[in-house]
């Protein structure tokens, strides 16, 4: 009996020592689960989700991370096997958007786990400005200065919530007495760009 009992231990020990600690490490997969929500709470689904790693990218839509995913019936896009970094995402479905919501993870993901985030999906259109004039002007959006044009220049103002906006263009030199000033009602709809020519 002591010999089976002998036996059994050192044929046990034998298979355990050849094992090493790289055969017991599996590898743990981080997820991130973007849930994409209309602005009442409600789940969108088929919504595309686009990652990126960085802010740059997401700006320049460029350096995409993997493939574009789609949200579930829950809302749910899952990008799988990511790394434990910060990320930023752009989640479009038809002309709604999350660029005046959460587009970024607060902090790195953690490795190994799911991580979850919600966004919040809008509607947005654009401003076109368009100066045919030679002289500057400072533009205004609703009261706010937010650039100075030179003439005959085009800008473009992204991604604004839907809804009716003033337009104030001043000039800034080039005139005699006194500069052109003047205020548009400018009505942004979803999707669609709405053109301020001027003077």
């Amino acid at each position: 009996m002591k010999k089976i009992i002998t036996l059994i231990v050192v044929a046990l020990s034998l298979g355990l020592s050849s094992c090493t600690k790289g055969d017991l490490d599996v590898e743990v997969k981080t997820y991130l689960d973007i849930y994409v929500k209309d602005n009442l709470g409600n789940p969108v689904q088929g919504a595309e989700v686009k990652l990126y790693s960085s802010e740059t990218d997401w700006k320049n839509s460029s350096n995409q991370v993997g493939a574009a995913q789609y949200s579930n019936s829950e809302g749910k896009a899952v990008f799988e096997g990511v790394s434990n970094i910060k990320y930023y995402w752009l989640a479009t479905k038809g002309c709604n958007n999350n660029v005046n919501g959460s587009v970024t993870t607060v902090s790195p993901l953690n490795k190994g786990e799911r991580n979850s985030v919600n966004t919040i999906l809008t509607s947005t259109g654009n401003i076109r400005l368009n100066s045919t004039s030679s002289n500057p002007y400072r533009i205004y959006i609703n009261g706010n200065a937010i650039l100075d044009m030179q003439g005959g220049a085009v800008q473009y103002w992204n991604y604004l919530p839907v809804g009716t906006y003033t337009v104030r263009v001043l000039q800034l030199s080039g005139y005699i007495l006194y500069p052109t000033d003047k205020t548009y009602s400018v009505n942004i709809t979803c999707g669609n760009t709405t053109a301020v020519t001027f003077p």
